[in-house]
């Protein structure tokens, strides 16, 4: 039997509140899948149609054995292996018909690498009480935005950032396990803030590449060895990353960084 004696200081997965639901099942829903039940997390369902393939492998939670199989039931048996914990699964393509079981006590992960997707689900569960967490990445930076669905003013900005354009990322760059990872580790940490009730950033911005962070909670420092106060956070300075895609918030691309 599993003891999180060591972590329940920081975590006590007995005390779980809110089921988790992971759309997408690719990088980064994987890895955060895995980190999430390595927490003691139990009640998590996660949700894809495709297979695994072999490009998959070098930056997903999958085995050169899964090539061809189902992700989720692929996903399921790993985690089971690694963590003890039973996931749930649903094997079918989010589309317009698809409904969600939705409780009161949910926080849904975006872990899409699409924009249209991470719009339709979006507007399925807009007016529903839950969190949603919406998590884009490509090259070595990315972002998280966390919602609190029954905050309008939350619910307001982050639409604004669905409306952003895309700029494919170069073959070869799309993404590396190391920013995959620092990206799991900061959802898991999230995820755990609200499951606790505990304050959480609703934006994070990081670009792994010259080690800036930005978020909405704290003094920042940056490589110039100066301050800029986090919630003078504008979009229009900074990449929006979606999965396998960077957008730009400007209308003309720039040569901006984080």
């Amino acid at each position: 039997m599993v003891d999180y004696m060591d972590q329940k200081g920081l975590y006590d997965p007995s005390k779980q509140k809110h089921k988790i639901i992971i759309c997408g099942c690719g990088s980064t829903g994987s890895f955060i899948a895995l980190c999430l039940a390595k927490m003691g997390i139990s009640d998590i369902t996660c949700i894809d149609f495709d297979k695994v393939e072999e490009k998959n492998v070098p930056n997903q939670f999958y085995r050169e054995k899964d090539i061809g199989n189902s992700k989720v039931e692929s996903i399921k048996e790993i985690i089971k292996d690694f963590s003890g914990i039973e996931i749930n699964t649903i094997n079918e393509k989010i589309d317009d018909n698809f409904e969600f079981d939705i409780s009161l006590n949910t926080i849904v992960l975006l872990c899409f690498d699409n924009m249209e997707s991470r719009k339709l689900v979006y507007e399925k569960l807009k007016d529903m009480p839950i969190f949603i967490i919406d998590l884009r990445f490509g090259s070595t930076g990315f972002q998280i935005y966390s919602v609190d669905l029954i905050n309008e003013e939350e619910k307001a900005k982050y639409e604004i950032t669905l409306k952003s354009k895309s700029i494919d990322t170069p073959c070869g760059q799309k993404g590396i396990i190391y920013s995959i990872l620092n990206l799991a580790s900061e959802v898991c940490q999230i995820v755990k803030q609200m499951d606790q009730d505990e304050n959480y950033a609703r934006v994070i911005k990081r670009e792994m590449s010259n080690y800036k962070i930005l978020n909405d909670l704290n003094i920042i420092e940056m490589d110039d060895g100066g301050t800029i106060e986090s919630g003078d956070i504008r979009e229009e300075e900074t990449y929006e990353y979606y999965g396998d895609e960077v957008y730009d918030t400007e209308e003309e691309v720039e040569n901006e960084e984080i």
